[in-house]
């Protein structure tokens, strides 16, 4: 009976616990976050261990691992030196070594447990078997959402998240930045929504941090720029938790400054609205409304043209004034000489000689000067881009280059090729945006993004001009060698936006330039609505300018989709004493349910001709209908008075993917391009393969 009973003790206090090893009373108990939505991720508390005040055990804290390259939320000690992240516990000196007693417990011990120490392991047992409910407070810490620092990315920046009451700010919590090696690495931080009341308004400040793309152009810069200043966000409590992005840009921080007047207005959230409509023109976010969603979602690498034509022009001097800690008169939109933009918590450093300025390669920059004398240097010729002086830069460089010293002949043909792209009224900026804007998700949507509101023909003259001096340079170098210099991959890197972007002007020119057209074949129509007569759901003119593709390049074949052409006969345009002998065709496009439409098209005998608006043969341009007859689409000449045609400027653009470098997004999007217009990423695009895209 003796045995029994001690039997029945032995298998009590196993059963109760008594037979963990030290090892499974150490493990941390931990959980891999998980990714749920763009922006928000379920994380584990800072610690789930519990000390027992009675019975202490060591234990070995772990932190979650970061979210890719998101950095974890690392508790920042304040003033008072204590912990902001109050549910990080850690056992303390005394507790450990009284655990290290504990721990000494004998064998006797253990076989013969007092009859108090038995009632404890029961309780605890009974404990054990409970599943503990997580407080409201801890269910709030389980959710993380995160923001992005963006004038540039801003790596390592200080952000700091206020409560705002009135003019009274709040400090609730500090944050940094991530680091990385992408755009999407970089910039990263927890917008601490666990902290927000819907119905209150809160303050982000961004505070110093290194610039990691300084043009905006979406490529990580190998020397990044340091901030000197600050930038915000204001938002309510409710609009932060609901949005699936939040950026702090300039754009945010224009809003801040000019509402600053209003912080105790208690139409401050309509004021902010009324703000947003004066600096947004465009919807962003495409949900058909501008408003707080548009500022948030604002990315300065792809929506400077969402931007009113005022703030295009002026965000890089306000981007300038943050990034060396000087202040800019966001009521009157104008520079100051005062630096009372400066955070007042950092510590005040002395003015840099040579400010830092927000530029790419030329001609990126857009800020204004008054000079009109510039010194003969490098220096000289980036404060005449500045003041977009191109024709300055060009003269100095091809006539009195030998002055500028300082200058080997990559930069000289490098920034005449910048002056060039300059004239042109595009900047990489603008190109990159228009290939990552708002439905650029193909070729057709690049051509109307990036042609809108320009003189195309001029636009390819002047881009032209500047092709000749980047292939200069890129000429002799492998543009997909990793080892090229920084100015070799940036000119490889232009080189090709350029090609892109002169190709997406002629395909404008072969809808005779007419932007709304180009429009309508990037959309869609409704189909075999008056502008779909043949039913594809593509405008009728592209349809008809296929035909004229497959009409001069392989005239055997017919053309699809419900066309035909017939010929018409030649026709000579005369100008300067030059006569142009080109082939007239009459294009029929539609179905016998919905009737048909004459095109009048021009060709050669290899390719279509490229044309803007109306003239007669003697090209005098004329507002009348194209009838055939005297009135014709007007052929376009080129600066040495040759006719433009297709086949010519796909000949010209051949193999932009090549200069892009590697595992870029904007080389991902040209590889699309081609997929499908070629199918393959690697594709040469013809005639055929572009008659059959016009009608896709």
């Amino acid at each position: 009976m003796k045995k029994f009973y001690l039997l029945s003790i032995m298998i009590f206090f196993i059963g109760c616990g008594g037979g963990n090893s030290d090892n499974e009373k150490n493990q941390t108990i931990t959980q891999t976050p998980t990714n749920i939505d763009e922006g928000e991720f379920i994380t584990p508390p800072t610690s789930n261990i519990k000390i027992d005040e009675n019975k202490s055990i060591p234990i070995d804290i772990q932190q979650p691992k970061p979210i890719e390259s998101i950095k974890p939320n690392i508790p920042i000690l304040e003033e008072n030196n204590k912990l902001e992240d109050e549910n990080l516990t850690i056992p303390k000196k005394e507790e450990a070594n009284k655990s290290k007693d504990n721990n000494s417990t004998t064998q006797k011990e253990i076989n013969e447990p007092k009859k108090d120490e038995a009632k404890k392991d029961e309780k605890i047992k009974d404990e054990s078997n409970k599943t503990e409910e997580p407080t409201q407070e801890q269910k709030k810490t389980e959710i993380q959402k995160f923001g992005k620092a963006q004038l540039g990315v801003m790596a390592n920046a200080t952000v700091k998240l206020y409560e705002i009451e009135g003019k009274k700010e709040k400090l609730l919590a500090t944050e940094q930045t991530s680091s990385g090696e992408t755009i999407e690495d970089i910039g990263n931080f927890n917008l601490n929504i666990n902290l927000l009341d819907d119905d209150k308004f809160y303050l982000y400040k961004v505070v110093g941090g290194m610039d990691y793309d300084i043009e905006d152009d979406g490529i990580i810069n190998e020397n990044p720029t340091e901030n000197s200043g600050v930038f915000h966000l204001l938002a309510k409590g409710s609009q932060i938790k609901n949005s699936s992005k939040i950026n702090i840009t300039i754009v945010s921080e224009i809003i801040y400054q000019k509402i600053l007047p209003f912080l105790d207005d208690n139409q401050l959230e309509n004021k902010i609205s009324t703000i947003i409509k004066e600096i947004i023109q465009t919807d962003i976010n495409d949900d058909k409304v501008i408003d707080i969603a548009d500022v948030f979602g604002f990315n300065p690498i792809i929506d400077k043209k969402n931007l009113t034509i005022d703030y295009q022009d002026k965000i890089f001097d306000m981007i300038n004034n943050i990034l060396n800690g000087k202040a800019f008169d966001y009521q009157k939109d104008t520079s100051q000489k005062d630096t009372s933009q400066k955070d007042t918590s950092q510590k005040d450093t002395s003015q840099k000689e040579s400010e830092v300025k927000k530029i790419a390669p030329p001609p990126i920059i857009y800020v204004k000067t008054t000079s009109s004398k510039y010194p003969t240097d490098k220096n000289g010729l980036q404060q005449a881009l500045d003041s977009r002086d191109y024709d300055y830069v060009i003269d100095q460089l091809t006539n009195n280059k030998n002055a500028y010293d300082d200058m080997d002949k990559t930069l000289i043909n490098q920034n005449i090729a910048g002056a060039y792209v300059g004239k042109s009224g595009y900047t990489v900026f603008d190109i990159t945006g228009a290939m990552s804007g708002s439905g650029a998700t193909n070729f057709n949507s690049f051509v109307s993004n990036i042609s809108k509101n320009n003189d195309a023909l001029s636009t390819i003259e002047q881009l032209e001009n500047a092709q000749t001096y980047y292939e200069k340079i890129t000429k002799d170098i492998n543009c997909s060698d990793i080892n090229l210099s920084q100015i070799q991959k940036d000119n490889c890197f232009n080189h090709a936006l350029v090609k892109l972007t002169s190709l997406a002007n002629s395909v404008k020119l072969l809808f005779g330039g007419d932007e709304n057209i180009v429009k309508k074949w990037a959309d869609g129509i409704d189909v075999n609505s008056s502008e779909d007569l043949n039913g594809n759901g593509v405008i009728d003119n592209a349809d008809a300018s296929a035909c004229a593709i497959i009409y001069a390049n392989t005239p055997n074949e017919n053309c699809k989709n419900g066309t035909i052409y017939s010929y018409r006969g030649g026709v000579t345009f005369i100008k300067n004493g030059i006569n142009y002998n080109l082939t007239l065709i009459d294009v029929d496009v539609g179905h016998p349910n919905n009737g048909y439409k004459t095109f009048h098209e021009l060709v050669t005998s290899t390719s279509p001709i490229l044309t803007k608006g109306i003239c007669e043969t003697d090209f005098t341009l004329s507002n009348n209908a194209i009838d055939g007859v005297k009135y014709f689409p007007c052929p376009v000449l080129d600066k040495n008075n040759q006719l433009m045609t297709l086949k010519e400027s796909l000949d010209d653009n051949q193999n932009i993917q090549n200069l892009l470098p590697d595992g870029t997004e904007t080389k991902g999007k040209m590889e699309n391009y081609l997929q499908n217009m070629t199918g393959s990423k690697n594709g040469v695009v013809t005639l055929d393969n572009l008659s059959n895209y016009l009608q896709k």
